[in-house]
Parts: structure tokens; C-alpha cells; sequence
């Protein structure tokens, strides 16, 4: 049937999208027309076939003239394109108004077509197309197919199973590999690509259909049930005028003439195809390799392999790695350094290697890599990948290479001292090549790189037994090109083996390194020190399992905790044992504001790409996100902004991305960290995202032990390697040219000086004897790694101050026990930065009274910290709550603060209405963050004050924040993981108004009554508080004078017995100024008055004894004035005759010793404060709060209420 086309063809523009098919999104004009075709044929979108016709740009065109039109024909994905509209301006400048034109006119019609495969048809963006649509095409049954070129091929054999499920969804539109042009000539089909993965394309021609179209239609549509057959695209022999020969066993060794390997050429006409293996380094399998670190480039396969049609008796093989082409830096702040690479500066793709069997491999897809050839390709510490391998072509004989040019890399910043290879002068460019010969020459023990074979344009990079200078970064290596017949018509990869010594090296100038070079993501997965990792044995055979068995795992932990030392080391350690291939990131590159969701998302999708194409092969691959909470926080209702709704989009992207990779069929595994799993959003914690959560708790005492102790003897060295002071030795020498004799000395491969400098110890530490590190690590309870790494470095610098104060020797400086002692001076650690712990100086020897209150408090806080050893062999569940209750005034917050004195933990006080809060859920989150806060600072005292505000019995509460809390109480204290190091300490007056479930053994297991005090509590709580004060004799002499008092104290709580001393003291200091400060401040504030005021003093003259008043006379006013000052002597005398009277009346007769005498606190000064001091506690209040206390204790029964609210007028209920 012949198809219909539309009445006429539409103008539109090129438009590049993702849509990885080869289908195309329409413009609205030609959707609408489709839909109305649609409506009255019912014709589906698969039945449309589109052609676009376009000329050619004139840079991909003939060269004999005007470029020809083109036609190429593709599928629609029944969606239409996106809207574009026109500029006011057009391109002639004049006629780009839009006055009196609809909007339909101001649209540019927009075809959309995946950007790979425009790439592939030549077709750009913005380029000018007619569309035309064809309806009912013909179909075709058969299809034959072949790849372009042989890498497509590899690509779909590799894919087949996934082209085959696939194939339908990206291909609808077949062009007719027969059709004829009006010309009479043959139409070359165009090409069509394929998108075998997301980042990995193939691109395949048509060869014939069946049914065939006709000459005369140039396109078919592909039928649902089609059966396709795809062709083999085999590399195209070599040429055989030159008479090449292949690399087999017997080329190498018997070295027969290119003539006799020309007549046996016929016996095997096609080359070998490649293999595709994933790829290992094999300092990542030491344990699957006996073969010790070759220094040559080798490479090791299945033994059966050996034996295989392709692959029998082949000596060498050319290697090179398949890297995704659309796999970028997963670095968004790296900058892009692809500059153009000069001639000079090209680096072949393909490494001629020794070919080894394996005797015992994983599988028989794996191929381990030598350290020189992964350091030649890039591949250093790898593990996954593809590497391709295939037979090598024929050597060129030896004679043809007379030198070898060495381009070094460009030294980078960080490396200014050493040789600097490829120097000016030419004593410079000899030492070097002597150096590098020295490298990389032939050795007796085993063979060498330089020995062969070696490939012209290869990277020779520093990889592990190799024994590099200071300033050599490796470089490029190439073949004389003017000693050398190259010929175009020979293979472009051109290796030599069996090289001699004296081959003569030259350095040319330095070059860039390439751009994988330059990828910094397998430095950042070097594990750390391995002995740092202690203590934690459980928890990585935990992480191991999971992460083996492809269970995604977030790990938590404190900050400084190690979460990402454990990532790393995790991951090179599954690397070394089960070949895991790792992509590790770090999220705090993307927490910033600026950063788009879009930018993001493409970082993570080609993150999960790199590690799915590591896990390719039957391989695995696990994905690192380190700190994931800094970029998916959880929501709260405080925040205020748009960061919740930034959190829940990016948690939502990641979701969907970890579901799409993160499978048993693709191998890849996830592992995040966070600080908690409460720190992470909710979308990843509930959706299925994460199957399992590990925490990474404080170390205990011996760990702590073993982490400082690793710490400290990494860089310590013994009493007797303390290396000697000399000047020679103290300075690194350089390669600058400044000292001839000190270079050449330094430079000389040979020179045992210039090893034992580059590798031998240098000045460090010494460890005193009087370090014990099991002492300090019971000194630093609730510090992590991080923080006990912090700490060593401030001992180090403390001994470094130390060193330089005392003036010591050069050499080693001693670290003792001081240095740790200073270091702890003042430094708080990261997890308890944020912490408000009480410090005090109260202990129990300044309590009286309560005996048996303070030996359980001893018994359940002290005991399991002192002896530790002893409880924890202890099977039974220790005490971890108490509740203190009793009258006001009797000891309860004292007891409390003693504890931080007297047993040495962590004080945290919390007054009750300090959690409340008025948003739903924020007090419950008080309550957790109090017990994080508590379990960050192990051992730890927990202490709530008027506990009985903040968990009162549920049901009573109008708003219903009380009853919630009491439930986050509830589950805190007694919930699955218990508390460990964390002890709870509750002080009410009314433990009757406490919720009953507090009570129960678990939580509050114990309740203390702080009675009133009895005689002899009171006897003993008077000589505590008098124990700081001056006592009289005949108080300290004996007892009778405190029971006589403690028996007048009758109903004195242990405050009013406070107060009834204080007050004493204030008698006795009275009775010791007695009027002497009267006086003293009386003529201070006179004296102070006259001085400050500096006013002149009025006299006022009184005459006695006359009847009438004088007659006034002149006075001069200096006469008055002299009259004046006599009168103020006068006055002055008096007042000094009065203070010498009463100095002479005080018993000491010295107003000196007044001033100094010291106060005694004698048995009348108490007797006279307890005039004035009464109970503050009265007896109706006592004898209720006795009946309560005697209820509490004795009355309460196991009965709890049914929760039912009063019905009584007046009566509260929660709204719950």
C-alpha cells in the first residue's frame, strides 16, 4: 500500500535534545495535522515516518561544487516539539516587526532530534530542515544490519541482550539500502545510532530488507515482530605489501624474515578479533596473583584463554582502556583542561604488553594489569573497567630505533625541589638520562621497561617498586622519528622489544599531562592509616557483609568519629578481596546555594554512571556519598525558607537515580554518611533508598588506647634511632645548580648517600617512658578519633615548645607525659563543642547526712566507671536511672552537683521547663538531642530538676506536649538499644505527680527519699558547712555544743541549717567591727563630701555675754581669712585629741590590728542566729508531704490508670 503524505512540507529548525533514540519531537503545525489524520483513520504515532531533507554545510560537502540536498528518515515519539519564538529583529535587520502577525506566526517551528545521532547524520543545531510526513509505510520483516566500524560492533555484542529487548523503542524508520535516485544512481543509506547504554553508542548501516520496498521508495518502517540480523564488523587486515608480520611466538624469538611470514599469510587471512576483560590492577589482587609487582608491562589472563582459537600462541597483545565517552569529571568546580595537544605531546592509545596465563582467577572475564602498564593507561590502583585486548602487530626491528625522546611532564607547584629533568645545560640533560636509565634500565633480578616491549608514544608514569627521585613525574616516551622509515601503510602502534643499555636517551621539553592524568578520583580513595582503624572490628566485618551482598548501608556517626576513614579504607579493602570498583564523592561540593538542582542531578547521574561501567563484566561497584546529610538535611518546621522544599527535590533525585542503578542486575551498591540518621531526610530514610543503618559509636577505653597509641608511634622514633645533628644531613639538597659537588653527589643513581637520604628517617619523636597511654585514654571519655588525633598534634607541639624553651639539642624531641597534660589543658572536644557541661567543686565529704542515699549513688554512678574490667564481665543489666525525691531544702540538687565532683563524669543539668516548646514535635526533639548530647559526652550524668513538670502523668495535659514528651522520655530510657554510659538523674518534692511508667525497673529503677535530717544528720550536716569557717575552741574541742544545737534545730532541713551558719558568721563579723566601721565610714563619706565637693567652709560666730551686739568694723577680707584657717587648726586638734581617747579604750590598743584581726565563729554568735532563723518548712507541711512520701513508697500498687480523661466538672483532659 503506498503511504500518504500531507498536502505540503513545513519549514523548521533543528533543535538538539536528549532523547537518545532516533525518533523526533514535531512541530505544533504538523502534531495538530497528525491528530486530525489520527482521528479519522485511527492511525497510530508508530505508523508515521518522518523525512527531514536539508543541504549539507559547505565544510562536509563534495568539493565539486554546490552541496547536494540530503534526505534522512526517522520515527515520531508522538509528542510535539517545544515552542520557540521568533525574534523582533530578523536576520536582514529591517523585516522583524511583529505588528499585525499572530502568535503563530511569531513561532519558529522546531523539529527535535537527539544530539548523537544529529552528530552522526551531520545535521547541526539551528539548522534549516523541510519535514515531510509519510503515513502508512511499508514494512519490513527481515532486516540485515551491519556496524560502521568495528568498535560499534564490539559495543553491540557486548549489548546484545539489551539491543535485542530495546531495539523497537529506538528505531522505527529504515532507509531503503536499493533505492535509486531520478539520477539512476545508487542512494548510500544513512547511518542510524543506537544508545546501548547511557554512556556507551554504536552506529550500524542497513543492508538490505525484506520485503523489499522498490527501487523507487527510499525508506521502510521496521514491523513489531521483525527479526533482525546483525553482520560481524571485523578489523580490516593488515596490508601485505610490506610484509607485515603477526605477533606470535615464534616472530619474536626465531626473528624470521618478513618474507617466509608472508607465505604462510594465506593459512590465517582474517586478524583476530578483540576481547573485551575488566580490568584490575594487580597491586589490587595480590591475593588472587602469586606473580610478584613486575616492573615491565604485563598483563595476566584466564590460562584457557591461552588455549583458545584467537588467542593460541601469542606472546604479546596491544592493551588499551574503553573509557564512556560521555563520562565526565564528576568534579563540578574542576575546571576543564582540554588544551590542543601538540605532536610532541600525543600519547598512544594502545600499550604493547607481555601476555601471562593465570593460574588462578576470580573468573575468566578478569585481566590483572602490571603497575608500570595501569600507570601507563591510567588505570593506577583501579579496580573495573573495560580493557580491550587483541593481538599485536609486528615489531620493528631494533635497528630502526638509535634514541629515545623523553618529554617530562610539567613539574607541578607543590614539587620545586629536586633534579629538574630535561634542563638547559648538558650536563643537566646527562645526569638526567643517567638517572632515568637507572629508572627504568634493565635489571638482574627481573625484567625491565626499557627491555620491552615498549610502544612509541606511552606514558611512563611512577607506579609502586619504583624508585623515583624527588621531581620526576613521569613523562612521555617516543622513537627518534628522524631514525625511523615511517610508513603510512604500517600499523600506527610501533613497538621494539629487547632495547639496549646503551641506548642513547634524550630530554626534549616538557609537556602537559593528559587529561586522565589529571583525574584526582582514585587519590581521594587511598585509605588511611590502617592502625588508626581500631576497635571497630564488628563493625567492618558488619559493612562488608552488607555492602557484599549489595545491600545499600548508611553509616553514622559523631563528627570526628572516622565515618569517612571507614569509607575509604572499606572500599579499598572490598576492592583488594572481591574486586569492587569504587566512585567515591564528597557532597560538600555541591552544598551551596548557587548550585542548580539540574547541576546536581547531572553530577550524581554521571557518578552512578562511572560506577555502573566499573561494574560491567560481572564486576560490582560501590558508590561513596560522603556527608549526604549536608546535602539532603532533614525538614523541620523551624526552618524558614525554601530549604526544605531544595532538601526533599534533591532527596527525591537521589531516590530515583539510586532505584535505577543501585540493583542486584547492575551490581552497584550505595554506602552514605551522615552524622545521624534523624540528620537526613525522610525521603531517603523511608523510601526503600537505604536497607540498612550502622553506627559508628565513641571508642571505648581501649580503643581510645589503641587509636592514641597507633597515633603516636607513627611518626615516633626509638631512643637508639635518634638520628645524630649535622648540617649536611638537615637540609634536603637541590638540583638547582647552586653546588656542583652536593648535586652530582645527590644525582648519582649509585650513590647509597642519596638513598639513605631520600628513605631514611628523619627527626621526629621520642616516646618517653612515662607515657601511659591506658592513664590518658581514662582521661578523655567521649572523645573520637578525630579528637584523639588532635590531641597528639597539640602534645607535639607542646613538646616542640618544651624543646625550644629548654634550649635542647637538634634532633628527635622527647614526648612525655607532661605534653599530653598540657595538650588536655583548655581543649574541648569537637562532640562536646556545643555541649553545656556543669563543672563543680562540691564532693560528698561536704554533704552531712544521708548515708545511704550517697553509697547507692556511689554503687550505680562510680563503681561501673572505677572498676570498669569488673562490670562488664558482669551478666546482669546495671542501674542507669535515679530518682531523688524528698522535702524541699534537703540536699537533692546538692547530691546532684556532687556527683560531678566526686565521681569524675559529665554534669549535664536541665531544668524541666527548659525542653518545652510550643511547636508540635520540637520538645520531643529536645528531649533527643539532650540524650545525643549525653551519649556524645559519655560517661555522662543526666540531671532533671523539678522532674515532675516535665513528665507528669499522662492524660492531665490540655495540649498534649507534657503527655509526648513523657513518651520520647519513655522510649529514651528504655528503649531497644538502652542507655550505655549514660545515667539518669530526676530531683522532685512530688514524686506522687510523676507519670507511673517512669517508675518501672529500666527507666528510673531506683527512688532515693531525702528525709528530713534526724539529730545526728543535722550534728553532721552543721560540721560540714562549718568545716570552711573559723571555729571557736570550745566548738571544735567537742560535740556538745552542735547536739545542743542540732537539738534546737528540730525540723531544719539542710538549708535552713545553711542559712542558720551563714547567719552566724554575719554576727560574728559585726561583733569583730563592732563601732570602729561606724566610725570609719562616717568620716570616710565626711571626708569624702568635703574633698569631692571642694567647697569653702562657713563660720558662724556666736557672742555670750554682751547685751548688745558690737559695732561693725572693717575687716580686710585677707585678715578674715587668716582668722579662718586658725579657727580650722583649732578644730582639727579636737577632732584628732577624740580619736586617740578611743583608740587607747579597745582591749588590743592598736587600731592596725582592729583592721586585721580574724573572724571566729563562736557558740554565742549561733545561738544568736538561731534567735533569728527559723523552718521554712512548716509542720502542716512536713506532716502532708511525710503522707505522700509514706503513699508513694508504701501505697502504690501496680495498677495503672486506663487513660480515660476525668469527666468531672472542672477537669482536664488531653486532646491526644
Amino acid at each position: 500500500m503506498a503511504p500518504r503524505r500531507n498536502a505540503q512540507s513545513t519549514q523548521a529548525e533543528i533543535s538538539l535534545a536528549h532523547l537518545k533514540n532516533c525518533l523526533v519531537n514535531l512541530p505544533a503545525s504538523l502534531v495538530s495535522l497528525l491528530v486530525n489524520v489520527n482521528t479519522q483513520t485511527y492511525q497510530p504515532a508508530q505508523n508515521v515516518v518522518v523525512e527531514l531533507t536539508f543541504r549539507p554545510s559547505p565544510a562536509s560537502a563534495s568539493a565539486s561544487g554546490t552541496p547536494q540536498q540530503r534526505s534522512v528518515f526517522v520515527g515520531w515519539t508522538g509528542m510535539p516539539s517545544k515552542r520557540k519564538v521568533a525574534p523582533i529583529v530578523g536576520r536582514d535587520g529591517i523585516n522583524g516587526g511583529r505588528t499585525g502577525s499572530s502568535l503563530r506566526d511569531q513561532e519558529l517551528p522546531q523539529v527535535e532530534l537527539d544530539a548523537t545521532l544529529a552528530s552522526t547524520l551531520g545535521l547541526s543545531d539551528g539548522q534549516k530542515v523541510t519535514a515531510s510526513i509519510y503515513v502508512d509505510p511499508p514494512v519490513a520483516h527481515t532486516i540485515n544490519i551491519e556496524p560502521i566500524t568495528p568498535e560499534d560492533w564490539e559495543m553491540i555484542e557486548l549489548h546484545a541482550t539489551f539491543l535485542e529487548l530495546n531495539l523497537l523503542q529506538q528505531v522505527r524508520a529504515l532507509p531503503n539500502p536499493a533505492f535509486l535516485s531520478s539520477s539512476g544512481t545508487l542512494v548510500t543509506p544513512h547511518a542510524l545510532t543506537l544508545h546501548l547504554s547511557p554512556t556507551s553508542t554504536a552506529n550500524i548501516k542497513v543492508v538490505s530488507l525484506d520485503p523489499a520496498p522498490g527501487a523507487d521508495f527510499p525508506f521502510a518502517k521496521i514491523a513489531p515482530n521483525a527479526e533482525v540480523i546483525v553482520a560481524p564488523k571485523t578489523r580490516a587486515k593488515a596490508s601485505h605489501s610490506l610484509g607485515e608480520n603477526r605477533s606470535v611466538a615464534s616472530t619474536s624469538k626465531s626473528k624470521r624474515s618478513g618474507a617466509s611470514t608472508v607465505r604462510r599469510r594465506s593459512a590465517r587471512e582474517e586478524r583476530k578479533p578483540a576481547l573485551c576483560l575488566r580490568g584490575v590492577d594487580q597491586t589490587m589482587c595480590r591475593d588472587w596473583l602469586d606473580e610478584d609487582v613486575a616492573q615491565d608491562f604485563s598483563v595476566w589472563v584466564d590460562r584457557d584463554l591461552l588455549y583458545t582459537k584467537d588467542f593460541r600462541g601469542v606472546n604479546f597483545v596491544s592493551v588499551s582502556i574503553l573509557r564512556p565517552t560521555q563520562q565526565a569529571s564528576t568534579n563540578p568546580q574542576k575546571p576543564q583542561q582540554d588544551a590542543e595537544a601538540s605532536s610532541t605531546s600525543k600519547v598512544t592509545s594502545k600499550v604493547v604488553a607481555h601476555l601471562r596465563a593465570w593460574d588462578d582467577p576470580p573468573d575468566s572475564k578478569t585481566i590483572a594489569l602490571s603497575s608500570a602498564l595501569a600507570s601507563t593507561l591510567g588505570f593506577t590502583g583501579a579496580v573495573g573497567g573495560i580493557v580491550k585486548l587483541e593481538p599485536a602487530p609486528q615489531q620493528w626491528p631494533l635497528d630502526a630505533v638509535q634514541k629515545l625522546l623523553v618529554h617530562p611532564f610539567a613539574a607541578s607547584k607543590k614539587s620545586t625541589d629536586g633534579l629538574k629533568f630535561g634542563g638547559e645545560s648538558k650536563a643537566g640533560k646527562e645526569e638526567a638520562s643517567k638517572q632515568f636509565k637507572h629508572m627504568y634500565g634493565t635489571r638482574k633480578d627481573a625484567a625491565s621497561l626499557l627491555s620491552g616491549p615498549l610502544t612509541d608514544g606511552s606514558v611512563i608514569g611512577l607506579y609502586e617498586g619504583l624508585e623515583a627521585p624527588a621531581g620526576w613525574e613521569g613523562g612521555i616516551i617516543k622513537f627518534d622519528p628522524t631514525a625511523m622509515n615511517s610508513d603510512p601503510t604500517r600499523s600506527s602502534t610501533k613497538w621494539v622489544i629487547g632495547l639496549s643499555d646503551k641506548i642513547a636517551v634524550e630530554f626534549r621539553d616538557p609537556v602537559p599531562r593528559p587529561p586522565w592524568m589529571n583525574d584526582d578520583s582514585v587519590a581521594e580513595l587511598q585509605p588511611c592509616f590502617e592502625g588508626q582503624l581500631v576497635g571497630i572490628d564488628k563493625l567492618l566485618q558488619d559493612l562488608r557483609t552488607h555492602l557484599s551482598h549489595l545491600s545499600s548501608t548508611l553509616l553514622t556517626g559523631a563528627l570526628g568519629s572516622g565515618k569517612s576513614a571507614v569509607a575509604k579504607s572499606l572500599a579499598h579493602e572490598l576492592g583488594r578481596d572481591l574486586l569492587f570498583h569504587t566512585t567515591y564523592f564528597p557532597c560538600r561540593k555541591l552544598v551551596n546555594d548557587e548550585t542548580r538542582i539540574a547541576t546536581i542531578k547531572d553530577t550524581l547521574n554521571q557518578v552512578f554512571m562511572a560506577a555502573s561501567w566499573g561494574a560491567r563484566l560481572g564486576g560490582k561497584a560501590l558508590v561513596i556519598l560522603d556527608d549526604l546529610d549536608k546535602l539532603c538535611p532533614v525538614e523541620t518546621e523551624l526552618q524558614v525558607g525554601n530549604d526544605n522544599g531544595r532538601s526533599r527535590q534533591i532527596s527525591e533525585i537521589i531516590s530515583s537515580i539510586v532505584r535505577q542503578y543501585c540493583n542486584t542486575e547492575t551490581g552497584v551498591v550505595l554506602l552514605a554518611t551522615s552524622e545521624g540518621k534523624d540528620s537526613l531526610n525522610n525521603v531517603i530514610i523511608g523510601g526503600h533508598v537505604i536497607r540498612e543503618i550502622i553506627d559508628l559509636k565513641a571508642p571505648n577505653k581501649e580503643a581510645r588506647r589503641k587509636v592514641m597509641e597507633s597515633i603516636v608511634r607513627k611518626d615516633a622514633v626509638s631512643a637508639e634511632d635518634r638520628p645524630q645533628t649535622s648540617h649536611d644531613g638537615s637540609r634536603p639538597p637541590t638540583a638547582d645548580g647552586s653546588a656542583a659537588g652536593e648535586d652530582s653527589a645527590w644525582m648519582d643513581a649509585g650513590s647509597q648517600g642519596s638513598r639513605e637520604i631520600r628513605n631514611g628517617t628523619t627527626a621526629g619523636f621520642v616516646l618517653e617512658p612515662d607515657v601511659d597511654f591506658l592513664d590518658i585514654a581514662g582521661l578523655i571519655d567521649g572523645y573520637m578519633p578525630g579528637d584523639i588525633s588532635l590531641l597528639v598534634a597539640r602534645a607535639r607541639n607542646e613538646a616542640i615548645i618544651r624543646s625550644v624553651s629548654e634550649e635542647q639539642g637538634g634532633g628527635a624531641v622527647s614526648l612525655g607525659r607532661i605534653d599530653f597534660d598540657n595538650a588536655l589543658k583548655g581543649f574541648t572536644p569537637a562532640s562536646l563543642r556545643n555541649v553545656s557541661l556543669q563543672s563543680s567543686t562540691t564532693t560528698f565529704s561536704s554533704i552531712g547526712g544521708l548515708t545511704e542515699t550517697r553509697q547507692v549513688l556511689l554503687e550505680t554512678l562510680q563503681y561501673p566507671t572505677k572498676y570498669a574490667p569488673i562490670f562488664e564481665q558482669c551478666p546482669l543489666r546495671l542501674r542507669s536511672g535515679l530518682l531523688l525525691y524528698g522535702y524541699p531544702g534537703c540536699g537533692k540538687t546538692l547530691l546532684a552537683s556532687a556527683v560531678a565532683g566526686e565521681c569524675g563524669l559529665n554534669f549535664i543539668s536541665v531544668k524541666g521547663p527548659e525542653i518545652l516548646n510550643k511547636y508540635i514535635g520540637a520538645s520531643e526533639k529536645s528531649v533527643r538531642d539532650l540524650f545525643e548530647r549525653a551519649s556524645a559526652a559519655k560517661p555522662c550524668v543526666l540531671f532533671f530538676d523539678e522532674f515532675d513538670s516535665i513528665a507528669p502523668k499522662r492524660g492531665h495535659d490540655s495540649t498534649g506536649v507534657t503527655d509526648r514528651v513523657v513518651n520520647q522520655l519513655l522510649t529514651q530510657m528504655d528503649g531497644a538499644e538502652g542507655l550505655s554510659g549514660v545515667y539518669v538523674l530526676a530531683a522532685t518534692s512530688r514524686p506522687d505527680l510523676i507519670d507511673p511508667a517512669l517508675l518501672r525497673p529500666g527507666r528510673l529503677d531506683k527512688s532515693l527519699l531525702c528525709d528530713m535530717p534526724t539529730l545526728e544528720d543535722r550534728v553532721d550536716i552543721l560540721k560540714s558547712l562549718s568545716s570552711k569557717v573559723k571555729l571557736s575552741e570550745e566548738l571544735t574541742a567537742s560535740d556538745d555544743a552542735w547536739t545542743e544545737i542540732a537539738r534546737r534545730t528540730e525540723g531544719f532541713s539542710g538549708a535552713d541549717l545553711q542559712a542558720l551558719v551563714s547567719n552566724s558568721q554575719l554576727e560574728a563579723i559585726h561583733d569583730v567591727l563592732g563601732d570602729v566601721g561606724h566610725v570609719a565610714a562616717t568620716n570616710g563619706k565626711v571626708n569624702g563630701t568635703s574633698s569631692s565637693q571642694g567647697s569653702v567652709p562657713s563660720f558662724v560666730q556666736f557672742r555670750y555675754g554682751q547685751d548688745a551686739a558690737p559695732a561693725t568694723k572693717a575687716i580686710s577680707r585677707s585678715a578674715e581669712l587668716v582668722e579662718n584657717a586658725a579657727i580650722l587648726a583649732k578644730l582639727e586638734g579636737i577632732k584628732l585629741a577624740r580619736k586617740r581617747v578611743k583608740h587607747a579604750q579597745r582591749p588590743d590598743g592598736d587600731a592596725k590590728h582592729a583592721s586585721d584581726k580574724e573572724v571566729v565563729v563562736r557558740l554565742d554568735h549561733l545561738m544568736k542566729a538561731l534567735e533569728s532563723t527559723r523552718s521554712s518548712i512548716s509542720t502542716q507541711e512536713r506532716a502532708r508531704l511525710g503522707r505522700i512520701y509514706r503513699e508513694f513508697v508504701v501505697g502504690r500498687s501496680g495498677e495503672m490508670k486506663d487513660g480515660q480523661g476525668s469527666m468531672e466538672i472542672g477537669g482536664r483532659s488531653s486532646l491526644m
